[in-house]
């Protein structure tokens, strides 16, 4: 096992402006909608209460998975001075928690074409773009989908100025800019020797699809994964979603942000919305696989692929397809299928366990560029899955 500076990565969907850059703490409003009338809605509160000075964000959205049954809080508010508490259909930005979406589309798009993950990408993309391979190792989808293709975190002609409004550098980074980057790249590391996280080869499974379909990656993601897990209240666009249910997300530094509406070539990297009522729907479709091709891309997006895991000081982590193995230091012995999320304004992370049948959804409307306080969060809110 070893440490690495992925983790920074994964938990950053933005590029960090500097290392000196420091959190403005905000403690949430004394607010919530927790009818405490229940053990669970006892523990969750008492938790929350335990932590809230250190959670560092405007609001807070919980979801829970346990024993069959769903349970939602909110804490804070969904806009600074509102007064208004998030509830389970609340909208947040989920950010890279869109690269399981993303994996499961892709794997049910080669099972579709009677193929696996160990497909080449090559056929998937435009054939004047050289062949992806270093040390005569072509890149497949599994390196892709395990972020062990030597691809860098972002495409090396990405730009986005310091202290500017991130979400236009995102939305402007379109797909003849991408193609330009393939043209040039250099992989660092021979495929399936060194995970590395990278919204690039992420960015590159959004094309594959897009090919396969002849369509733009978000309707293939409503039309494929999103209607038929019935998650109504989850979409890749924007307009389509209800204003009113809308939280407002919040910078490290507590400003207001723009909305991430698009992240055109790098949209399958992270550019999903949802509630924590459909991210528990979404859950559940993860234990209680439907049979079907696509309940078949889900099984096989929890396998894991790179067997070597990377730690911090909170958990271990270890490639799936689009997911990670996740093992938290206080719960040696338990296993979660884990993801998180940022965005400009918004964090998130979702836990499964499929052991227990069980499942936790946190969304933020407040990115932190310092997790380790909500880490300690995050741990005693895992212990009410088991």
């Amino acid at each position: 096992m070893k440490k690495s500076s992925t983790y920074v990565l994964i938990s950053v969907f933005l590029l960090l402006l500097s290392a000196c850059i420091k959190d403005n703490i905000s403690i949430p409003a004394d607010v919530t909608n927790n009818p405490q009338s229940s053990a669970i809605d006892i523990s969750v509160n008492d938790i929350y209460n335990s932590h809230k000075e250190n959670i560092n964000t405007v609001g807070l959205s919980i979801g829970i998975l346990k024993d069959g049954k769903t349970y939602f809080y909110g804490y804070g508010e969904t806009k600074k001075g509102s007064n208004i508490v998030p509830d389970l259909n609340s909208i947040f930005e989920i950010g890279s928690i869109t690269k399981t979406f993303t994996s499961i589309l892709a794997t049910e798009m080669l099972l579709n074409n009677n193929l696996d993950i160990n497909t080449n990408i090559k056929a998937y993309l435009p054939n004047d773009l050289p062949t992806l391979n270093r040390n005569g190792i072509e890149v497949n989808f599994k390196h892709l989908l395990s972020h062990t293709a030597g691809f860098p975190f972002m495409p090396s002609n990405f730009r986005a100025k310091p202290f500017s409004d991130a979400s236009k550098a995102w939305e402007a980074y379109d797909e003849r800019m991408l193609f330009s980057f393939l043209d040039n790249l250099h992989l660092s590391s021979d495929p399936f020797s060194k995970m590395q996280y990278s919204n690039a080869g992420m960015a590159v499974v959004g094309v594959a699809i897009e090919q396969n379909y002849n369509q733009d990656y978000r309707n293939v993601l409503q039309n494929q994964l999103l209607l038929p897990l019935s998650l109504n209240n989850t979409s890749a666009y924007f307009e389509r979603l209800d204003a009113n249910k809308w939280t407002t997300g919040y910078s490290f530094n507590g400003k207001e942000t723009n909305y991430f509406k698009s992240l055109n070539a790098l949209n399958s990297a992270g550019v999903v919305k949802s509630t924590a009522k459909d991210l528990l729907t979404y859950a559940s479709a993860n234990i209680n696989i439907p049979n079907t091709v696509l309940g078949n891309a889900i099984t096989l997006s929890h396998a894991v692929q790179f067997t070597e895991y990377e730690e911090n000081d909170y958990y271990k982590i270890r490639s799936c397809s689009g997911w990670f193995e996740y093992v938290n230091n206080n719960y040696p012995n338990e296993k979660f299928l884990w993801h998180n999320g940022a965005t400009g304004g918004y964090n998130s992370e979702i836990f499964i366990s499929l052991d227990h049948e069980s499942a936790l959804v946190l969304l933020y409307n407040k990115r932190t560029l310092d997790s380790s306080k909500r880490e300690l969060f995050v741990a005693d809110m895992l212990q009410l899955l088991f």
